[in-house]
């Protein structure tokens, strides 16, 4: 009889707090943090970016890509560099930004010290250095911008975007109107 009474009890313990751990208020919530990260993953997956990428490479173009993907990936999606492209030209492990155009000399171009610039991946205008694109070297090579400065410009682009006038490099700390009169007419965007 015992036994029994025990075995009773038992069961209906099992019946009382089975349910309760079983709750569905605890799947909801997993339910919804699987959500909104599947959106937070979504969003940042869908950010593209266009680029250019032209001169030595076998398909020049206009290809997309994710943001944060790395120069190497446009070199290949163009399918890699012709027999006469200087490859040691381009840094391949930039990070590409929208907009963004990569010229890959040849070899004959890039011992040529005026396509210097245009080896850096960065584009020139009319012999203008592109404050949107040139990389620290090209930047280095205006009037009043040394190192520091290149590097605040290229850090600025990458966390306001580019700049939308040559004017908005006054915003950079150190560029005051005095520097920007010495290098407004050899600067475009």
């Amino acid at each position: 009889m015992f036994q029994r009474v025990r075995t009773i009890f038992l069961i209906l313990i099992l019946m009382f707090t089975a349910p309760a751990g079983c709750s569905s208020g605890h799947h909801v919530e997993v339910s919804q943090d699987t959500e909104a990260e599947k959106k937070g993953s979504t969003a940042k997956a869908e950010k593209k970016i266009v680029i250019y990428i032209c001169g030595q490479v076998k398909h020049p173009g206009v290809y997309e890509f994710s943001a944060g993907d790395r120069i190497a990936a446009a070199v290949k999606a163009a399918g890699g560099f012709t027999s006469k492209a200087s490859w040691e030209s381009v840094n391949q492990a930039e990070k590409m930004k929208d907009g963004q155009q990569i010229y890959v000399p040849s070899e004959e171009e890039a011992k040529e010290p005026s396509s210097q610039n245009a080896a850096e991946g960065a584009g020139t205008s009319a012999g203008k250095v592109n404050i949107n694109t040139a990389g620290r070297e090209e930047l280095m090579t205006l009037s009043g911008i040394g190192e520091s400065k290149a590097e605040d410009i290229i850090a600025y682009r990458e966390e306001h975007g580019p700049f939308s006038k040559t004017e908005d490099i006054m915003k950079i700390q150190g560029i005051k109107e005095g520097i920007y009169n010495k290098i407004k007419d050899s600067i475009t965007i």
